[in-house]
């Protein structure tokens, strides 16, 4: 005997098997250049792993990593090899400006996101993108570290 589904129950089959994917806590939030107010494409560059840090940071602009003292201990050595040329080793400051006040250059760096888009879409002068040459989940790392540093 064939088993047939009632195309009613299969509507209502399919809208829930596609409610998960039209879900708002599905979606990823619209990152912009901080320079030209461009969007950002955040998907995984070439050979990149996406963490679960890096997926809820898409759907939240939470940090994951801020506060957990193994992230930061990793975000300032790539700090201290990437950032602190022009950032300075305590991120007060050098060539770049500090990271460590509450006087923002770009006023959306005031938040997590805004910063995510500043290091990784770049920003005037010499602040280039570093979508490729450092992976999102180090960029989240790096923005730990220099959170803990602030007063």
């Amino acid at each position: 005997m064939a088993m047939t589904i009632d195309s009613r129950f299969a509507a209502a089959l399919l809208l829930i098997a596609c409610a998960g994917f039209a879900s708002p806590d599905s979606a990823v939030l619209d990152f912009r250049s901080t320079f030209s107010d461009e969007p950002l494409d955040v998907s995984p560059a070439e050979g990149e792993t996406v963490t679960e840090a890096v997926r809820q940071f898409h759907k939240t602009a939470k940090n994951a990593y801020r506060g957990e003292a193994e992230a930061i201990e990793r975000g300032g050595a790539i700090f201290l090899e990437r950032c602190a040329i022009c950032h300075g080793i305590k991120a007060n400051g050098r060539m770049g400006p500090s990271l460590i006040d509450d006087a923002y250059l770009y006023p959306k760096n005031n938040s997590d996101k805004g910063v995510f888009e500043t290091i990784y879409g770049g920003a005037a002068a010499a602040m280039v993108p570093l979508r490729g040459t450092l992976s999102q989940d180090d960029i989240l790392k790096i923005m730990a570290y220099v959170t803990s540093l602030r007063k």
